[in-house]
């Protein structure tokens, strides 16, 4: 596991859901160490009785579906996450995720894996602005730097409530026990107004009663109101109408792909 030293470590950490957030992070204006949690676990075998056995499952499955080597998994997304069960106690640390179930299931993940030391943290979630009082399912996309540099500024803490329904998700959504996600939905957060919707979310992915699940269906009915089969427009549209699952490019192929 990789090691910061309490002594020459920053005091603040900043953890972030991908590299793209990565490329425009406001540096000159919020100081401390940047970590990137490479990894899109909305998608994908999440089985493991232990974290070694989950590390296999991914490195597996993203080498199967994105081609990146095993050796690559365990360098460029493993050892990020091995940075955040090594924070000095004490620290600072900023979780910079978007509202969607993309970001969501992500962030889950990581709190899981701070909960053992959560205690010892200062945590703060760094949200995306909002759009007329609504979730704007484009994230962190569209601002600039000073509009980044302001959402630091508007952090939330994470409570150690937070920490606890989180990773509770987490497990529920690891087991794919769906009843127990439905009722982790409804515990109420201040800091994450959003959940029982990306939750709600999740679990209409499912096919039920011989129906489509809702991904799907949101691209039957594109497909057949748009006459179309242009990626661009099809992606475009699912964006608009199912923004709430944050799925890339990558993740709508292979829905269609599915059809």
């Amino acid at each position: 596991m990789k090691t910061l030293s309490p002594t020459s470590a920053p005091s603040s950490y900043h953890i972030l859901n991908g590299d793209a957030l990565l490329d425009k992070f406001p540096h000159a204006a919020v100081p401390g160490e940047c970590i990137v949690a490479r990894e899109c676990l909305v998608v994908g075998d999440v089985s493991g009785a232990s974290l070694e056995e989950f590390w296999e499952s991914r490195a597996r499955f993203i080498s199967q579906t994105y081609g990146e080597s095993s050796e690559g998994y365990y360098q460029r997304v493993v050892g990020e996450f091995e940075k955040m069960q090594a924070l000095p106690a004490g620290s600072e640390v900023n979780l910079w995720f978007e509202e969607d179930l993309y970001c969501q299931v992500n962030l889950w993940f990581c709190l899981s894996l701070l909960r053992v030391k959560a205690s010892q943290l200062n945590l703060y979630i760094v949200k995306p602005h909002t759009l007329n009082g609504q979730p704007d399912w484009r994230g962190f996309g569209p601002m600039t730097t000073e509009d980044l540099a302001a959402a630091y500024r508007e952090r939330e803490v994470i409570s150690q409530h937070d920490v606890e329904l989180l990773s509770q998700c987490w497990q529920a959504y690891k087991e794919d026990n769906r009843e127990r996600l439905r009722e982790l939905s409804t515990v109420h957060s201040d800091a994450f107004p959003y959940l029982q919707t990306v939750c709600e979310a999740h679990l209409d992915r499912f096919a039920t009663g011989g129906a489509d699940g809702r991904p799907q269906q949101v691209l039957r009915d594109i497909i057949s109101e748009k006459q179309t089969d242009d990626f661009s427009t099809i992606y475009a549209e699912f964006f608009r109408r199912a923004g709430v699952y944050g799925f890339g490019d990558t993740q709508v192929k292979q829905l269609l792909d599915t059809l």
